[in-house]
């Protein structure tokens, strides 16, 4: 962190992620969009879940429109669990280590990497389809 003219810690700057300006401290807007392509990295309770910043009302509104209008994909959020998994590890993992770090099972991985080369369904596609 920075410090200020008489030494004191200044908070990080915070940007709108709509229209990227600066917002003055304590004047952020935040709130939660739904976003498969987010893992959280502490608690996967709120995978999916994605905290946003704006600098005002409006735009945060606009930034929750837009994550509502795109769709979820529970492959691409095991995919962000994967990332999430390797990224804390130095070394490449097997795949009983990938379930023991995301929780997700063989099929899952399988899935996931599916998905990430574009070829298969979307469980969630077929979750529609059997319905």
């Amino acid at each position: 962190m920075d410090n200020g003219p008489g030494g004191e810690e200044l908070a990080p700057a915070a940007f709108c992620e709509l229209c990227r300006a600066s917002i003055a401290p304590g004047r952020a807007v935040n709130g939660q969009v739904k976003d498969s392509s987010f893992a959280h990295p502490v608690d996967p309770q709120q995978d999916g879940i994605r905290m946003v910043t704006a600098c005002c009302a409006d735009h945060l509104a606009e930034l929750q429109r837009q994550y509502d209008e795109r769709p979820f994909v529970t492959e691409e959020l095991w995919v962000a669990k994967i990332d999430l998994a390797m990224q804390q590890r130095r070394m490449g993992l097997s795949n009983d280590q990938l379930v023991r770090e995301t929780g997700l099972n063989l099929l899952q991985l399988e899935a996931a990497a599916r998905w990430c080369l574009g070829v298969g369904a979307s469980a969630d596609d077929r979750s529609v389809e059997e319905a």
